[in-house]
């Protein structure tokens, strides 16, 4: 057979990575060296998007080798993981053999994982090799291409909404082998035209519905003036040392706010009910002005759109 004319095969990847993250009250936490890879999941099939390999490996980080409760939680990663976990070129040495044994022209992601991981090597890596620079160099966004071809324009999208559309668990796994798992499948779904057109319409008028909302909403958690706490404080600043228990209901103000808040629910109530639509729906910008009223009031929003 002549090589030259045998068709070379190629592949497609999908990749995903989990990387250190940290609340405000994380103090051990090296801030300047945040978003350090965690862990990385690559899905390769062939064009007919039968599956081929996969891979997974946790990485130990450079800088921030204890990881917080916050990322734990989120990535479902144990400190014993990350602790007998491969170095960063280790990893990235068994991507590149991979790689070369099934070419790519692209290595596809979902959102702002090439950004990410590109940050990564600049801050973090900044001597690495340059083979595996590349690799970074092959990441490419797919969520517009996809976004497209559902609803013909780019639109922002989660992986978990897209799930939603091809009928699967409407969330987010947070494990790189599997997220990457399922940017596989999405792909596959929505270049076969077999994603739920319905649950595509109900998702962008959900999308268009929790943006207006979000716009409008003023206040996202109670303001501190309205909390008890707050109020307690104002008293002994005012010259009033009555503890809680020493303090009557009748005396402590109590009796007032639930009036305030019984009165303001009725308002609501009343605000809903004439600006409800001849389908039912209600303005996403009411729902969230009902919402601050709640939170004015010290109550938990309600009201914010949620998927059918």
């Amino acid at each position: 057979m002549n090589n030259s004319n045998t068709k070379k095969k190629f592949y497609y990847a999908f990749f995903d990575a989990e990387y250190t993250c940290f609340m405000e009250n994380d103090t051990f936490f090296d801030k300047e060296h945040s978003g350090e890879l965690l862990s990385v999941g690559m899905v390769i099939c062939d064009k007919r998007f039968n599956l081929v390999r996969t891979y997974y490996s946790p990485i130990h980080p450079l800088y921030n080798t204890k990881l917080t409760g916050y990322c734990k939680e989120l990535t479902g990663l144990t400190q014993e993981e990350i602790d007998g976990a491969p170095s960063y070129e280790a990893v990235f040495q068994e991507l590149y053999l991979l790689l070369q044994e099934y070419p790519v022209k692209e290595i596809f992601t979902w959102g702002n994982d090439a950004h990410t991981l590109r940050h990564d090597i600049e801050k973090n890596h900044k001597f690495v090799a340059r083979r595996f620079r590349k690799i970074a160099g092959l990441l490419q966004d797919i969520t517009k291409r996809l976004t497209r071809r559902i609803y013909g324009k780019g639109i922002t999208l989660s992986l978990s909404d897209m799930k939603y559309i091809c009928g699967m668990e409407h969330r987010t796994a947070h494990n790189a082998l599997e997220d990457a798992k399922d940017l596989y499948r999405i792909t596959r779904c929505c270049l076969q035209e077999k994603y739920d057109k319905e649950r595509a319409s109900d998702l962008e008028t959900y999308i268009h519905n929790r943006d207006i909302y979000h716009q409008y909403k003023r206040f996202k958690k109670p303001p501190v003036w309205i909390t008890g706490d707050s109020r307690m404080e104002n008293r002994r600043k005012d010259g009033c040392d009555d503890s809680p228990d020493d303090v009557r209901p009748e005396e402590s103000g109590d009796a007032p706010e639930r009036k305030l808040k019984e009165i303001s629910m009725q308002y609501i109530d009343a605000l809903k009910k004439c600006c409800r639509k001849d389908d039912g729906t209600i303005p996403p910008e009411i729902l969230a002005f009902c919402d601050d009223v709640r939170s004015i009031l010290g109550m938990e929003s309600q009201d914010c759109p949620k998927l059918k």
